[in-house]
């Protein structure tokens, strides 16, 4: 079977539903669960554990409402966004999703006036008709436009806020997603700066919910779950289920693979995207060997060492004291500047056990305090 590794994509998040992998912990039915129940839904977690994915998985699963996915990061420049096109931002794309999945048409003095300001598609507008007002009106009106013509409660699911690194400036965005909070309901994935900082008590309004994706533990579950979504991906679903009917050298190397999947998985301490792409950088070490296209031991030997060289990168003075002191703990001596940096860069992982949070290291960055001690 000739695979394709350049499908794996470990840094693209799962939009389509049919290559949805169920997490272990079903974080998507919980953001679901929590919209329903009235609450304004805050999701956190490390860069490349899933983020996206789940956010989009939730949008799939509010078909009682119009779920309108608003993936920021893809359409604008996170380190210049404003208040103002954020709000526009939302605007084009409810009414986008107003147009396109309920068949809504809004009043075309809003909709030229949301194409004047480029987000939304060109149409039949007359310019001297077109709507004055703020972006904040421009997307409240459009807001209550749709679920009066839908009777239907529209839920934001905001997506790339958490790239926005300047405190005060995510602070302002938030405050301005908050002006929406009465006529929609909010789902918005916050930094970790936002979830542990001085306003981690309300950061969009009173009653929101927390909800974090975490690393999936390194148990059978969670072994299959990466293993799934890295056959999915690939489009082979039984490319590792073969061992039965093999023999001799092909048992062998089926057994191999296997084995270097599972390495894969405790390595990656249980982030989908370290996964992925230790399996894709193991892909490339044996394409440049000439190998048959599975990664072997050797070739997942050399991307590990790769990531640790990654993670050594990222520690800085006082990191290797601070992790090591920290780890097993449930982090509230560690000072928030480090620990925000820490678990958002996933060197900090943070596991439950018992309802009890606890933060442990990265395997690979575990591997990397020791060969920077060395």
């Amino acid at each position: 079977m000739t695979l394709d590794w350049k499908k794996l994509t470990p840094h693209r998040p799962v939009i389509d539903a049919d290559a949805y992998i169920a997490r272990p912990n079903g974080v998507s039915a919980e953001i679901a669960q929590w919209v329903r129940a009235g609450r304004t839904v805050l999701v956190g977690g490390p860069t490349g554990i899933g983020k996206s994915t789940e956010l989009a998985r939730a949008a799939a699963m509010l078909g009682d409402r119009v779920a309108c996915l608003v993936p920021l990061d893809r359409w604008e420049d996170m380190r210049r966004l404003t208040t103002d096109q954020l709000l526009l931002r939302v605007a084009g794309l409810v009414a986008s999703l107003a147009a396109n999945a309920f068949g809504i048409d809004l009043p075309k003095p809003l909709l030229g006036a949301l194409y004047e300001r480029a987000v939304f598609p060109p149409g039949d507008y007359d310019p001297a008709a077109n709507l004055q007002g703020t972006p904040k009106s421009f997307a409240l009106s459009v807001v209550r436009e749709v679920t009066r013509r839908s009777t239907q409660r529209v839920t934001l699911l905001i997506d790339g806020l958490e790239k926005v690194h300047d405190v005060s400036r995510s602070e302002t965005l938030f405050d301005a997603l908050g002006s929406l909070a009465d006529e929609a309901d909010l789902v918005v994935v916050i930094p970790w700066s936002a979830a542990f900082g001085p306003r981690a008590d309300v950061v969009l309004q009173q009653g929101e919910r927390l909800v974090s994706v975490r690393a999936v533990d390194g148990d059978d579950g969670g072994r299959a779950f990466l293993r799934d979504i890295l056959l999915n991906r690939l489009q082979a679903p039984t490319a590792l289920d073969e061992v039965a009917s093999a023999t001799g050298h092909e048992l062998g190397r089926l057994i191999e693979r296997r084995n270097v999947v599972a390495d894969a998985a405790n390595a990656s301490g249980g982030s989908p995207r370290l996964f992925l792409q230790l399996m894709a950088d193991a892909a490339t070490y044996a394409s440049a060997r000439g190998g048959d296209g599975w990664p072997t031991d050797r070739d997942f030997k050399d991307a590990e060492l790769d990531a640790v060289d990654f993670f050594r990168r990222l520690l800085l003075p006082g990191d290797a004291a601070a992790l090591l002191a920290v780890n097993g703990t449930d982090g509230r001596e560690l000072d928030l500047g480090r620990k925000v940096r820490l678990m958002a860069n996933g060197i900090l992982l943070e596991r439950v056990q018992g309802r009890q949070p606890t933060l442990t290291i990265q395997p690979l960055a575990q591997i990397a305090l020791g060969a920077g001690a060395a």
